[in-house]
């Protein structure tokens, strides 16, 4: 009997996850191709869970907790390219390094976690530490939200 309701169980787990990642909606990746402010727009906060953005996305350069206790995934994205040189005195000895063009800047998309393990804000820097922006920015501002004076975004 027991191993009837574990297969009962085990079916309507199936089903379910199957239901659910046929509805969730795919975030975009991270490329250099595409705009941060084109990432951020279409990101789709409240739905990706831990699980969804590892199969999407992959594993993360590194793991921190934000200042507001949130767990927060970074990925990069451009900065170091490959490149294979030959040594000068040896004909078939090759050497592959990571280097750094000149100007190019290494863009760093962080997803921001809530204690349910889901994506609720993603970061995006390019230039170092707060100087970049969040999904929920842009999102909001895509809405026509933070944009009368009384709402203390700034503007005058």
């Amino acid at each position: 009997m027991k191993s009837i309701l574990n297969v009962l169980l085990a079916l309507t787990t199936v089903v379910a996850t199957a239901t659910l990642a046929g509805k969730l909606s795919m975030p975009p990746n991270f490329s250099e191709q595409a705009g941060p402010e084109t990432v951020l727009r279409a990101y789709p906060l409240g739905v990706i869970t831990k699980q969804a953005a590892f199969i999407h996305h992959g594993k993360a350069v590194r793991t921190l907790i934000l200042p507001n206790g949130k767990e927060g995934w970074v990925y990069e994205v451009g900065g170091k390219q490959a490149k294979t040189y030959q040594h000068p005195t040896k004909e078939k000895q090759k050497h592959t390094v990571y280097e750094t063009e000149p100007g190019n800047g290494v863009r760093t998309y962080t997803l921001v976690f809530d204690n349910k393990g889901v994506v609720i804000d993603v970061l995006y820097n390019e230039q170092g530490r707060h100087d970049g922006l969040t999904a929920l920015q842009v999102q909001r501002k895509l809405r026509g939200e933070g944009t009368r004076k009384d709402e203390g975004d700034g503007v005058k």
